[in-house]
């Protein structure tokens, strides 16, 4: 018999499939597993009883027969001769004959026909000697002749121990022979019974391969097949499941999925498209607020200039016959003239970063550094302020222009925020973090300093922590900081040391190019 995997049905699942055959299979190998067991067992006491139990007791019985008649000969020869050494053999074999006894009774015990037959034996040798042996024995020991009638009766007797010595040995040899017959056919049993394990074993092997590859490997390819063709770029080719109800399921989710990803795709499609509209009507719009800004700039400084012009010129041409009062006027329309001027021009760098990374390249920020101090050397000099700084600076990817505005307004602040009769002193350093492919920078003074609970409000347009009248500016320097380090990738922040005077200043940039164009 070879189990085979059941063919598949509507709704079947390759669980049940694989789990009825195995019990099937199961309850045929360990059938013929129980007969194989049984066999060996019953092929081997069989064997053991041969060799180690009725051949040696044929031997045995063979060997109590010759005691019994080395024992007769010994009497024959002392009755003859009259001679002590000649009934020798009689006492040595009935010592020998003693202990093949118990031998044999130990070998044949439990076996009702030999027992039968053994005592017969020791019956008939227990009258020989009781009635033959020992009486005639002693006849010779006393001086007189033995009567030829008891020799006789000897004969008759010993006779009957030979008869029944044969008819044990025709029960042992039976017993060897039916145990050599029960070992032949336990063998046998035994060798059918493992060809055919065997043979199951193989069959199933064969016929487990066939139907997996038929009903599982089969139906996997093909959902392999058509999920590669989807994977392909064929999103509209259905994928149809086949083979039992685990696949069939797995398919049908593949499916489900599939169909989904078309909905997601038409619909990312979609909103691509309306991404593509609006990205197209803000470039349209930037465009247009650029020019407009320029525009407006232009626009909005020439009257400026010419408010502040005819202002100063009023109070050039006129000034003998304006009093104080009147040049106060005069000097606020200017001041507020030049204000909105340098406004104008705040805001319009501000707009400005963040347009491109065009003209990003590696620059080196202690020589940016060097250029923006020199363009505030007049301030530095007039406030007695010292800058200190690492002898290099590392190389970054940035715009020169956005990086050197950085620089300028952090160190203008330092100088400008400074404490009275204390000439400030501005120290720049630098931390590289190999972890974070990253350098940190630290722009230091001895100020006035900021207090911690305004460190995000400094950073939005417009704000001012004093009036216009006590520090200048327009309240949009430390914003545009911001916006030029998160446009180059960074971050800033105000720090804070009880310890020390003044305001901390942290930034951080990316390191340059492939992060190895620094020169630190």
């Amino acid at each position: 018999m070879t189990p085979d995997v059941p063919a598949p049905r509507p709704g079947w699942t390759l669980r049940r499939g694989i789990g009825r055959t195995f019990v099937i299979l199961a309850v045929v190998l360990g059938a013929l597993a129980t007969v194989l067991i049984v066999s060996t067992v019953s092929f081997a006491t069989a064997g053991n009883s041969v060799i180690y139990r009725w051949q040696p007791a044929a031997a045995a019985g063979q060997r109590l027969l010759a005691d019994l008649v080395n024992q007769e000969t010994g009497v024959r020869g002392y009755l003859l001769s009259r001679q002590p050494d000649a009934l020798r053999p009689y006492t040595d074999y009935l010592a020998a004959e003693r202990v093949d006894r118990v031998t044999l009774t130990g070998l044949v015990r439990g076996d009702a026909a030999a027992m039968s037959a053994l005592a017969d034996v020791e019956g008939a040798a227990a009258v020989w000697q009781r009635e033959i042996a020992r009486p005639l024995v002693s006849q010779v020991q006393s001086g007189r002749r033995p009567d030829s009638s008891a020799l006789d009766a000897g004969r008759s007797r010993f006779d009957d121990i030979r008869t029944a010595s044969a008819v044990l040995s025709r029960v042992v040899a039976g017993r060897t022979t039916e145990a050599r017959d029960a070992r032949s056919r336990d063998g046998s049993y035994a060798g059918v019974a493992l060809g055919l394990f065997l043979a199951i074993v193989v069959a199933a092997a064969v016929a487990l391969w066939r139907g997996l590859h038929r009903w599982v490997l089969r139906p996997i390819d093909s959902l392999g097949e058509q999920t590669r063709h989807v994977a392909r770029g064929e999103l509209a080719r259905p994928i149809t499941p086949s083979g039992p109800r685990e696949l069939t399921e797995l398919g049908s989710d593949v499916e489900d999925m599939r169909a989904q990803i078309v909905a997601q795709l038409d619909r990312l499609s979609e909103a691509f498209d309306d991404l593509q509209r609006q990205g197209d009507e803000l470039e349209r719009s930037n465009a247009d607020l650029q020019q407009f800004a320029y525009v407006a700039s232009h626009d909005l400084s020439e009257p400026l200039r010419k408010v502040a012009n005819f202002c100063q010129l009023l109070e050039r041409q006129y000034g003998p016959q304006l009093d104080d009062r009147a040049r106060q006027y005069i000097d606020f329309a200017v001041d507020g003239a030049k204000r909105m001027q340098v406004l104008i021009g705040d805001l319009l760098a501000l707009s400005r970063v963040g347009r491109s990374t065009e003209e990003f390249r590696p620059l080196d920020l202690g020589a940016i550094l060097d250029q923006a101090v020199e363009t505030l050397s007049d301030r530095i000099a007039a406030e007695g302020a010292t800058v200190e700084r690492p002898d290099r600076l590392p190389t970054v990817d940035g715009d020169r222009a956005l990086l050197t505005s950085l620089w300028q307004n952090l160190v203008g602040n330092a100088v400008k925020y400074h404490r009275d009769g204390v000439p400030p002193v501005i120290t720049v350093s630098v931390e590289h973090d190999a972890d974070e492919q990253r350098w940190t920078f630290t722009v230091a003074d001895n100020g006035i300093g900021i207090d911690p609970q305004y460190a995000e409000r400094i950073f939005a347009v417009f704000q001012r922590l004093h009036l216009r009248d006590q520090y200048g500016g327009t309240g949009i320097g430390l914003a545009l900081c911001r916006k030029i380090v998160e446009f180059h990738g960074g971050t800033i922040w105000l720090d804070h040391v009880e310890s020390r005077p003044g305001a901390i200043f942290r930034f951080t940039l990316p390191e340059g190019g492939s992060g190895a164009r620094h020169s630190l």
